[in-house]
């Protein structure tokens, strides 16, 4: 038989862990929130680089792809939230580190570094991480 005292911490504990899982909804429901408001800019995006000159639109184009980027990050961090997978935090590293080398004037060494994390993250995905439990179990 438990005693009382221990009762208690496991069901305040019980009580703040649901807390905390709660306030994880609600902060991806306000990411997700915010991407589709997002969204309406993309359009006005891809509406300036078709009427934009081809030497104007490499900028055009340039502040698209960082939209959508940060609009995808935002989304896998909300994901991220939600399920509380270890491969859903490689995801998100791979795509703020594949922004951050697409859209930035990076130097050589900045995108040599994010190719080496890059390279690390697919070698943790494929060698460390274990996908699916349930397909190794049957």
């Amino acid at each position: 038989m438990e005693p009382e005292g221990k009762k208690k911490f496991k069901k305040i504990e019980k009580i703040i862990s649901n807390v905390i899982m709660w306030l994880e909804l609600v902060l991806a429901l306000f990411i997700l929130g915010a991407v589709i408001l997002s969204c309406k800019d993309i359009v006005s995006l891809i509406y300036k680089v078709y009427v934009t000159e081809a030497l104007g639109s490499y900028n055009v184009l340039q502040g698209l792809l960082s939209h959508v980027l940060l609009l995808v990050v935002g989304l896998e961090l909300a994901m991220m939230l939600i399920k509380h997978h270890p491969g859903n935090v490689l995801e998100v590293m791979l795509y703020a580190i594949a922004r951050k080398m697409l859209v930035s004037s990076s130097t050589t060494v900045e995108l040599l570094l994010g190719v080496i994390a890059l390279g690390l993250i697919f070698f943790i995905d494929k060698y460390l991480h274990i996908k699916d439990t349930e397909k190794l179990i049957k």
